[in-house]
């Protein structure tokens, strides 16, 4: 990934929240770039243009939800870092490695590139979130910007959002994919 150019649509909308460039700043509690994205609100904290192009930080909040669809990233490595409640993620490398696990407070997942996964939010729920970078405004081109900061409401992309979103972000959603549970 590389850093996205100041007129890239999945940045504009956020202009001026952080500072676009490697220079020290702080966020007070609940700033961030946000956006919700079905029923969970994701801020990014730190983004490509910040760290020149090494990662990105996020966190996700949201409740007891359903099941994100089952989806593999081609070039982007994830981690999940929970900071409060219980989240259930499945993982499966198509090869020797099948998991369902369940993460609470103070666990940790990671996903390398290329690793089938999906998640389930069990209640309320914080989880910290790193990624390759420039993955992280992936959420704001499948989600809607918002100024809140609890999840609140549903947000559904149209199916040609998600589908372009992949594009540019090398993400596979696999729907009919089987987990091993």
């Amino acid at each position: 990934m590389t850093t996205f150019p100041a007129d890239d649509p999945d940045k504009v909308p956020f202009a001026g929240i952080l500072p676009a460039a490697p220079k020290p700043f702080v966020l007070g509690n609940g700033e961030g770039e946000k956006s919700l994205v079905f029923d969970q609100l994701f801020t990014v904290l730190l983004s490509a243009d910040e760290t020149e192009d090494q990662y990105g930080i996020f966190t996700m909040q949201g409740g007891k939800g359903q099941r994100i669809p089952a989806h593999t990233h081609l070039k982007t490595h994830e981690i999940f870092y929970v900071v409060d409640g219980e989240i259930d993620v499945w993982m499966d490398d198509q090869a020797d490695y099948h998991s369902k696990t369940t993460l609470v407070t103070g666990d940790f997942a990671y996903v390398p590139a290329n690793v089938v996964h999906a998640f389930q939010i069990q209640g309320p729920t914080k989880v910290f979130g790193c990624g390759t970078a420039g993955f992280e405004r992936f959420f704001h081109a499948i989600g809607q910007k918002t100024d809140l900061t609890e999840p609140q409401g549903v947000f559904v992309p149209d199916f040609s959002v998600l589908r372009a979103a992949g594009e540019k972000y090398a993400t596979v959603f696999m729907p009919e994919f089987q987990f091993r549970d």
